[in-house]
């Protein structure tokens, strides 16, 4: 069975990071995943972007791995318990996920069960 929680963005007016769907995430994960892989291609600076996700993670008592930082990324997707992929520029995050050749198995491994979050991109021009 796929599961996905959409979220339209990652940050409401007035809140923090996620602050506004933080309890919906925590009950979508449950108990039984304790690490999500975070997609974080969006954005251009990678690291701030993956650092935000984790630390706002850690909060809901999951560990955050960032799929820029895997030294293996076809195997860090076919190995995830839950995918959170963070929202901004569709082009550059589908581009490098292309480019890492993960988009077939990210598509294989949401079909066969993984937990999936995403907040809706912002944008859809190139960047």
């Amino acid at each position: 069975m796929t599961r996905l929680l959409l979220v339209s963005n990652s940050t409401l007016h007035g809140s923090g990071y996620l602050d506004h769907c933080a309890e919906l995430i925590g009950q979508f994960l449950g108990r039984s995943v304790t690490r999500v892989l975070f997609i974080p291609f969006a954005l251009r600076d990678r690291d701030a972007y993956a650092a935000q996700a984790r630390a706002r993670f850690a909060t809901l008592g999951y560990q955050l791995d960032s799929l820029h930082e895997a030294t293996d990324p076809r195997a860090a997707v076919q190995s995830a318990e839950a995918v959170f992929t963070g929202g901004g520029n569709t082009f550059r995050l589908l581009h490098q996920l292309y480019a890492l050749d993960v988009l077939a198995p990210l598509r294989e491994r949401v079909l066969r069960t993984c937990r999936t979050s995403a907040p809706r991109p912002a944008r859809t021009s190139p960047a």
